[in-house]
């Protein structure tokens, strides 16, 4: 039974990762880490956020809201969290759906 899960969960992972959307966040995911400008704002942006949760300073608030609305301006950054929002829910679904037959597993050895 473990042999026949095992071989189950490497063809989910290989149905994922055959996926034309993850395979796009692979390209993009590679563009955007080329991209200064990019990465300014995403480490502007972390800096921001830590100093933000420390302080709770409206300015710094101030800030951290403009530097991601800058990078929710760049569409190669829009187009990367379209198709990161599509695996995930694609990942999403398999948890579940794991989820949901592991408790039927569970709930139906511990009636018998």
């Amino acid at each position: 039974m473990e042999k026949k899960l095992n071989n189950a969960i490497d063809e989910l992972i290989l149905v994922i990762k055959n996926n034309n959307d993850y395979k796009e966040c692979l390209k993009l995911k590679e563009k955007l880490g080329s991209n200064e400008e990019i990465n300014k704002l995403i480490t502007n942006i972390k800096k921001y956020q830590k100093e933000y949760v420390r302080t709770n300073d409206k300015d710094i608030l101030e800030e951290l809201n403009k530097n991601i609305n800058e990078l929710e301006e760049i569409p190669l950054y829009n187009i990367y969290m379209k198709h990161l929002e599509k695996v995930n829910e694609m990942i999403d679904i398999v948890k579940e759906e794991l989820t949901k037959y592991f408790d039927n597993l569970v709930n139906k050895e511990t009636t018998n």
